[in-house]
């Protein structure tokens, strides 16, 4: 008899449904029983996979205790806490709106079988949850986002998992030595439109320090630079004139932080390294050959993606989502990633933005009248039905959601058609859906953003294998105002007669 103990947080209903899939999938076992304390298995396991599995943190029987390889990732991040930790490994590198669990990701890497020899791709890698979860199982991820900043993040964490921690310790070893050696930092003159940019956010002072911490970077770390510097990223906005808390860019009415800015770069880096090295004692040098690239998931002929892969599992913006690209903007510029002149530009650009000039807005809802786009009736209804609900009360942004909507639902069904192109046949795509909603004309309208994809990517040729509701996690800090409520786990299947998802 084996027994899989569960981690000693508590678990929402669908975590456990998953647990026992990913037990069937990895072990085979056909036998179980439920307890409080976890699952007995009545036949012996193979003890290495049983180390793989996401939602057990032991397992006992047979050879004694042995810790699962996630018991013993997030025990580095817990630091004592009950809660499921998200933020092990190198998850904790940058904050970014839109992050998924990591420990769904995992769970369906398990479930659809994917080993070492495998390659997955994300089509909306965001800050890179899926590839980094590829990295720690050895398998090969591939993922393509529109936001530069992503891209940047995302390669940030999987380079921390691909070299060894010495070397990185190394680099800010010399990066401490050469910042307290230098003299009290000074601005020149502005030399750009991003020198101009930054002035406007930032008191003179502390932009000379945050420069001089990039010029560092760069001199010292070469090579791997873009760890250093997305750790500054991440501490930009508290120390500049935009309000922190705040998702849209308004001035700052909160106080500085009384901690100096290079102090808060060298804790910060202090502590994300002791999680890489936890890591890298748990898993070795894991990553090499995954990557992120800047791409459209519209496009079908995206020449970076060399598959076929085996599976993709992704996490979508949602319809008229709060744009990434504003909230993220400081960094964008400073990294060099855009100029402040194609901030707005970028930010359209992305699938599920909410922004729209008044032209833009006009185009949209003609082309959703004729339904130029040819979205299937049930998606160019909904969207009209949204058009005649408009009242002479709403305001410009509540009048473009009807148009902006029917555009997203026509990139993802672009999407869905090209995603089909570079996976096996009958090759699995797990999409993890928010809902949300609008008020027009003084009452509230939801949009079922799961329901309508599975309707586009039918459309789209895919074979809608489960839909499964998700209970979300209270979200905290910056984006817990405008956090989904609910989600939705889709999985679909490459046309074709689909597989069992165990």
């Amino acid at each position: 008899m084996t027994h899989l103990r569960w981690h000693d947080y508590r678990y929402y209903p669908y975590e456990r449904v998953l647990a026992r899939r990913e037990v069937l999938a990895v072990l085979g076992s056909g036998a179980i029983e439920e307890s409080d304390n976890g699952l007995f298995l009545s036949a012996g396991v193979d003890r290495e996979a049983a180390e793989n599995l996401t939602y057990f943190s032991r397992v006992e029987g047979g050879k004694g205790v042995t810790h699962t390889t996630q018991a013993r990732l997030e025990a580095a991040a817990r630091s004592g806490r009950t809660r499921q930790a998200t933020r092990y490994s190198v998850h904790g590198l940058h904050e970014y709106k839109g992050k998924f669990n990591p420990q769904v990701a995992k769970a369906l890497l398990n479930i659809f079988g994917i080993g070492s020899s495998s390659k997955v791709l994300d089509p909306f890698c965001g800050s890179g949850t899926t590839l980094v979860e590829c990295a720690h199982l050895g398998a090969t991820g591939v993922g393509t986002d529109l936001n530069p900043l992503a891209v940047f993040i995302t390669n940030a964490k999987l380079t921390c998992l691909s070299i060894p921690i010495h070397l990185l310790q190394e680099d800010f070893d010399r990066l401490c030595k050469h910042l307290k050696r230098l003299k009290k930092p000074r601005l020149g003159a502005p030399m750009n439109a991003r020198d101009h940019y930054l002035r406007a956010w930032f008191v003179e002072e502390q932009l000379a320090v945050v420069e001089s911490v990039m010029v560092s970077v760069r001199s010292v770390c070469a090579e791997r630079a873009e760890v250093f510097l997305a750790i500054a990223s991440n501490l930009l906005r508290d120390y500049s004139d935009q309000e922190p808390g705040d998702l849209r860019i308004r001035r700052r009415s909160s106080p500085m932080p009384e901690i100096p800015f290079e102090e808060a770069f060298y804790t910060a880096c202090n502590k994300f390294l002791e999680r890489v090295e936890a890591a890298q004692l748990v898993l070795g040098i894991r990553g090499k050959g995954s990557s992120a690239v800047l791409g459209d998931v519209r496009k079908s002929r995206n020449r970076t993606l060399t598959g076929p892969f085996d599976a993709a599992i992704t996490s979508p913006p949602y319809a008229t989502a709060l744009p990434y690209i504003d909230t993220q903007r400081l960094s964008l510029v400073w990294l060099g990633l855009c100029e402040p002149s194609e901030i707005a530009g970028l930010d359209s650009a992305l699938i599920g933005s909410r922004e729209a000039t008044t032209r833009q807005r006009k185009e949209l809802q003609a082309k959703l009248d004729a339904n130029l786009m040819k979205l299937p009736a049930e998606q160019n209804e909904f969207c009209r039905s949204l058009s005649n609900s408009i009242g002479p009360s709403d305001g410009f942004r509540r009048i473009a959601v009807p148009g902006l909507l029917y555009r997203y639902f026509s990139d993802m069904l672009d999407g869905f058609k090209s995603v089909a192109k570079h996976l096996r046949p009958h090759a699995p795509y797990a999409l993890i859906v928010g809902h949300n909603h609008t008020v027009l004309g003084g009452t509230r309208k939801d949009i079922n953003t799961p329901m309508h994809l599975a309707s586009l990517a039918k459309a789209a040729g895919w074979e809608i294998e489960e839909v499964v509701p998700l209970q979300t996690y209270r979200r905290y800090g910056l984006h817990a105002v405008n956090a989904v409520e609910t989600e939705t786990l889709l999985i679909l299947r490459n046309a074709g007669r689909p597989k069992s998802l165990v």
